[in-house]
């Protein structure tokens, strides 16, 4: 039964603080007697390692990405060129290097890779190249927290500390290597197994099948890119065509199916790529022994925390670990019944959207408690009304569990080091000064 998987339940993956200078793995105590999920929502990430494609020093190596797609995009939102100079001011923004004839434009970008395997293939990539065989190419590691961080400021992306003009005084362009743009690539391997799990729409396979969306994540990336182009010229499209056909089964009284309502909700995903984390129902992770001493069989209820996985295979073994050591096997199937798949930005920011609410929630309610309300342990004795938007939505138990593949790379990549340190000649000092 289901409360003898969560009782059954153990985690495999003890919280660790992730620090990328750090030396060895160090273990977060925070949270011992309490719960992980009051930390904010761009922090519960920063546990799973990204790699990324670097120089000795470990300054990432550039890439170039082909953005028409994008230009038209501004371009229809600015209303065209004769749109009131709107669509003009927009295009200035992403002028970068103009090829000649029917070349499309292109940008500098830098990548961060969720699995370290497809970094390492870049880097193969790379050095097949003639200017690029004595280079000395590095997989560096850092956490994805910092890519998010990065990877969401767009347009321009981020100065990549070049210093600014002499005459001018402002920062270099794009071109001239002023600021430079981040991506997050998800793993190949993770896409793969997201594309047959409910919900794929969420991580944008919006193929006929799942075996079909499955298919093309086997081929090379130039196939995969060619698919997902043609995907995204047809998306506004197929959103009004999804439209339609939804309101047309209103009409007619009926029910829209579960997949056609992902696809309607999910359509800004369609022809992109989102990062999969995975999620099986009944696997939960075991409360605090505090509270399960205190609370018993209540805690479960209270304290149990649901883990997002950002690898199958990890959440494939949990449950078999958790099978084997129930008492009643027999009434625990060998493999989840179902495995969904979610988009994690989506859900990091759904988090944060609840812990905003939530706060803003308990500020409104301290000031209704008058001058009381503004002591700090003084307004919890206090009982005031309960709102009815105060119920909860779930996402309070969230925890991500980071792929048990990426720890140990990262493991690995600290433990080799630099290699060729930073170290500086020592000053003359004493009678040699």
């Amino acid at each position: 039964t289901q409360d003898e998987i969560l009782y059954n339940y153990i985690d495999p993956n003890p919280s660790l603080a992730f620090d990328p200078s750090a030396k060895r793995p160090q273990v977060n105590l925070s949270n011992l007697l309490g719960t992980r999920t009051s930390i904010p929502a761009y922090e519960r990430i920063l546990s799973q390692p990204v790699f990324q494609v670097t120089t000795a020093w470990g300054s990432p190596y550039m890439l170039f990405e082909k953005y028409k797609d994008e230009e038209k995009a501004l371009e229809l939102e600015g209303g065209g060129k004769g749109g009131g100079g709107g669509g003009e001011d927009d295009m200035s923004k992403f002028s970068r290097v103009q090829q000649k004839d029917d070349m499309q434009d292109t940008r500098p970008i830098s990548l961060y890779f969720m699995d370290e395997h497809d970094a390492r293939a870049l880097a193969d990539e790379m050095k097949q190249m003639k200017h690029m065989k004595e280079s000395d190419l590095r997989i560096t590691c850092t956490s994805l927290g910092k890519a998010v961080r990065q990877a969401s400021n767009l347009g321009n992306g981020l100065p990549t500390g070049q210093p600014m003009e002499e005459t001018t005084g402002k920062l270099l362009s794009m071109d001239d290597g002023g600021c430079l743009r981040h991506k997050i690539v998800p793993s190949k391997r993770e896409l793969f197994y997201a594309a047959r799990c409910a919900g794929r729409e969420r991580i944008g396979s919006f193929g006929d099948s799942a075996q079909d969306d499955a298919e093309l994540l086997l081929q090379p990336q130039d196939v995969i890119e060619a698919n997902k182009m043609g995907l995204r010229r047809k998306a506004s499209k197929n959103a009004a065509n999804r439209m339609k056909k939804a309101r047309q089964l209103e009409k007619e009284g009926m029910v829209e199916s579960e997949g056609d309502k992902l696809r309607r909700e999910y359509t800004h995903m369609e022809g992109q790529v989102g990062l999969p984390v995975f999620c099986a129902q009944g696997l939960m992770k075991k409360p605090p022994m505090v509270r399960r001493a205190i609370q018993g069989s209540k805690a479960w209820a209270s304290a149990s925390l649901t883990p997002l996985y950002f690898s199958y295979e990890d959440l494939m073994k949990d449950w078999s670990e958790m099978r084997s050591k129930s008492v009643n096997k027999s009434q625990i199937p060998e493999t989840p019944p179902e495995v969904e798949v979610f988009n994690m930005m989506d859900v990091v920011t759904s988090i944060d959207k609840d812990q905003w609410k939530l706060q803003r929630r308990s500020e409104l309610v301290r000031e209704k408690k008058g001058l009381l309300g503004k002591i700090p342990v003084v307004h919890n004795f206090i009982k005031g009304k309960v709102s009815a938007s105060a119920t909860k939505s779930g996402l309070e138990k969230v925890v991500f569990v980071p792929a048990s593949l990426g720890v140990q790379a990262k493991e690995r990549i600290s433990a080799n080091g630099n290699r060729k340190a930073r170290m500086r000649p020592m000053r003359a000092w004493g009678k040699n000064a």
